[in-house]
């Protein structure tokens, strides 16, 4: 018994494979990570695209009013200036881009049958300069912008932790190619 608690060969074999099996977690978690920051990233690019689609859309209603220094959505209407914007169809944009399939409230993609990640609860908000400011100083731009709720599976951890949920907040600004 002395003779084999004194040989040491081989006892630095269970401190290896702990080593390997924490370096794969740990390569695991990284993946995950990258997994969730492309997917999160992706759907941002393309609402950001379909929000700044909308704010082209609404090019020819700021136009008008950029002409005579205005960049807000107004129109000339029955002798007064009426408000006119649009907040466009971003869902559909969302679904012809990133290839989604509505399900009940939300927007699914699927990979294989799989769940990929869903989106849901759009909400868009446009902020339309006040008409004829007082003050140059004091003048804001057309703005979209946008919060879209994101929610991915993870495929770390067997299906026992819970999915990534996150709120997307985008926003898109209308300048003018030529100013002062």
């Amino acid at each position: 018994m002395k003779i084999l608690l004194k040989n040491r060969s081989g006892s630095g074999f269970p401190l290896i494979v702990a080593i390997v099996l924490a370096v794969l977690l740990l390569s695991c978690a990284v993946y995950e990570f990258l997994r969730l920051s492309i997917i999160a990233s992706g759907v941002r690019d393309a609402v950001q695209s379909a929000i700044i689609s909308v704010a082209i859309e609404n090019y020819s209603n700021v136009y008008p009013s950029l002409r005579q220094s205005y960049s807000g959505g107004y129109i000339r209407s029955s002798g007064g200036w009426a408000i006119k914007v649009s907040t466009g169809d971003i869902y559909t944009r969302l679904v012809k881009t990133l290839g989604l399939v509505q399900e009940g409230n939300q927007y699914v993609k699927r990979t294989g049958g799989e769940v990929e990640y869903t989106i849901s609860d759009l909400k868009v908000t446009i902020q339309n300069p006040i008409f004829a400011p007082s003050s140059t100083e004091s003048i804001q731009q057309f703005t979209v912008q946008a919060v879209i709720h994101l929610e991915v599976p993870l495929s770390f951890g067997w299906g026992h932790l819970p999915s990534m949920k996150a709120d997307l907040p985008i926003q898109a600004v209308y300048r003018p190619k030529f100013s002062k």
